[in-house]
This record gives C-alpha cells, sequence and structure tokens, in this order.
C-alpha cells in the first residue's frame, strides 16, 4: 500500500532566538505569521502570548513552517517520551539540530528569490545543473539565522520521480 500524500505539510526548526528568527523569516523573506503560542504547565498554549516559545509562518502550497524555540522537558517528561508513541500521555516534539531541507520553487521564480536575498543581504549559493533527465534544475542554498542550512529548488519531485515510482 502507499500513502497518498501532496508534500510537506510542516517543517519546524529549533532556534537560539525568535525574535532574530522572526526577522529573518517573516521581515527578510516575506512568510506571513500565521499563529503563535506561549508555554504554560509544560505545554504549548495558544493562550500565553507574552513568552513566544513557537511561531508559524506559511511557506506557500500546503506547507507551514515552525519556528520553535529549545524546549525543557522535566525528567518525567523525558522518562515518557521514551516510551512507544502509542503509549504517550502527551505528543512530544524531539527538538534537535537540523541538518537541510528544500523548499521547491518554480523556475520562473527563481530569480525573484536571488533578488530577495540580496536585497536582505543574505549569504548564498546558486548551483545550475542538468540532472539525469537532462531537466535544467537550479539550487539557491543559504543559511537562516540559526544555522539551517535551507534549499530552494526548482526540481518538481512529483514530475521527476513519475516514471520511477509510477504516479
Amino acid at each position: 500500500m502507499k500513502l497518498n500524500l501532496e508534500g510537506v505539510s510542516e517543517l519546524v526548526l529549533q532556534v537560539k532566538s525568535m525574535d532574530r528568527a522572526i526577522n529573518f523569516w517573516s521581515n527578510k523573506l516575506g512568510f506571513p505569521i500565521v499563529e503563535q503560542w506561549g508555554y504554560e504547565n509544560g505545554h504549548f498554549s495558544e493562550s500565553n502570548k507574552e513568552d513566544i516559545r513557537a511561531t508559524w509562518l506559511y511557506i506557500g502550497g500546503h506547507t507551514r513552517l515552525g519556528l520553535w524555540l529549545p524546549r525543557n522537558f522535566s525528567p518525567l517528561d523525558k522518562i515518557e517520551k521514551e516510551k512507544p508513541i502509542s503509549n504517550w500521555k502527551g505528543l512530544y516534539d524531539q527538538g534537535g539540530v537540523h541538518i537541510h531541507f528544500a523548499l521547491h520553487i518554480k523556475a520562473e521564480n527563481f530569480d525573484s528569490a536571488i533578488k530577495v536575498l540580496n536585497g536582505a543581504n543574505i549569504d548564498h549559493k546558486v548551483i545550475e545543473e542538468v540532472n539525469n533527465n537532462m531537466q535544467k534544475e537550479k539550487k539557491l542554498y543559504f543559511k537562516d539565522t540559526e544555522d539551517n542550512l535551507v534549499e530552494f529548488y526548482t526540481l518538481d519531485m512529483r514530475e521527476d520521480y513519475k516514471e520511477r515510482i509510477k504516479l
């Protein structure tokens, strides 16, 4: 059986500074904030707006990006997290260091993304190549303020994999 998924629903990055991360992702790159959560009694809370611990941004398509400050789990929470997920009393994020993620961008929007990064003085690297299917693809790499490596990628995975996985 194959899961019939539509793509990435959400990505969550652990950040060191919420203000700095919001400034980068929302103010510099232009992704709107759609939700923010505080933290109460060991869980995220939509009612506590004084100490924002999680921010959600809409980044396009079906996808939102979460910016979360590190969580300090209690000793009891740590024991609970070691149990099989089906036995958890609550839901726990894992936290930890992120390595890399790529967001799909249409080829016709690629140059405007470079202009946005240039306008915000964000260091970046562009790679253009022809893949095995003889399709031209472009990749734009940069780091956010929290040292997460982000990629904008023109390759449409659904189209690229259509033949390989018989979509």
